[in-house]
C-alpha cells in the first residue's frame, strides 16, 4: 500500500495531522516495516502541491497544521477504496490495503474484498498451461508460486471476511489522542 493512497484514505474521516497519519497508518496496518514520519510530510507536500489535500485550520489546543481532501483528492480516495486495480495483485499491499478500508467508518470493505478476490481467482486459474507445455522448469516454479500464494491469499479474504463479520476487525474514526512533544501516543498491547 502507498502512504500516498493510505493519507488519502484516511483524509475521508476528516481533517488531520501529520503525526496522527503516521500513527493511524501504522496502527491500522499492522505495517511490518514503520513508516518514517519524514515519509508522511513530504508525501503530504506533494499531495497539496497535486491539489489533492489542502491544510485547513490549526486545532485549537494544539495549534499543529491539519490537512484535508479537496474535492480531487476525495475522488481519488475514494477510487483507491472501492478497488485494487488491474494487473497481479501484491500480497503486502492487499494485506494494507484491505485491513486500512475495513477501519474506515461507513465503509464497506466488502467490494474490495471481492476485487481482491476476483484478481486472486485469476490468477489461480490462468498459471499452468503455458510453462507446463513449453517445459520451462523455472517458468513452472514461478507459476506454482503464483498458484500457492494465490490459494493463500483466497483463504485469508474468506478468513478476513468471518473476522469483520465477527466484529473482530471493526472501523473506527482517527484517534484524537495528541501525543506529548516528541513522544507518540502510547499503543495498547
Amino acid at each position: 500500500m502507498s502512504v500516498r493512497s493510505g493519507i488519502l484514505a484516511l483524509l475521508t474521516l476528516g481533517p488531520a495531522y501529520g503525526l496522527q497519519l503516521h500513527t493511524e497508518l501504522e496502527t491500522r496496518t499492522a505495517r511490518a516495516q514503520g513508516i518514517n514520519v519524514g515519509q508522511i510530510y513530504s508525501t503530504l507536500n506533494r499531495l497539496t502541491d497535486a491539489g489533492l489535500v489542502v491544510q485547513v485550520a490549526r486545532d485549537a489546543a494544539n495549534q499543529l497544521p491539519r490537512y484535508s481532501l479537496s474535492a480531487a483528492g476525495l475522488a481519488e480516495a475514494n477510487s483507491w477504496i472501492a478497488g485494487c486495480g488491474s494487473g497481479k495483485p501484491d500480497w503486502n499491499e492487499m494485506v494494507e490495503h484491505v485491513l486500512l478500508v475495513a477501519t474506515l467508518p461507513g465503509v464497506d470493505p466488502e467490494p474490495l474484498i471481492a476485487d481482491y478476490n476476483a484478481a486472486w481467482g485469476a490468477l489461480q486459474q490462468s498459471s499452468g498451461s503455458d510453462a507446463h507445455s513449453a517445459g520451462d522448469g523455472v517458468a513452472r516454479a514461478s507459476e506454482n508460486a503464483d498458484q500457492l500464494l494465490a490459494s493463500v491469499a483466497l483463504g485469508w479474504l474468506n478468513d478476513l471476511r468471518t473476522s469483520i463479520l465477527g466484529q473482530d476487525i471493526q472501523p473506527h474514526p482517527l484517534s484524537s489522542e495528541r501525543p506529548r512533544r516528541g513522544r507518540r501516543p502510547h499503543q495498547m498491547s
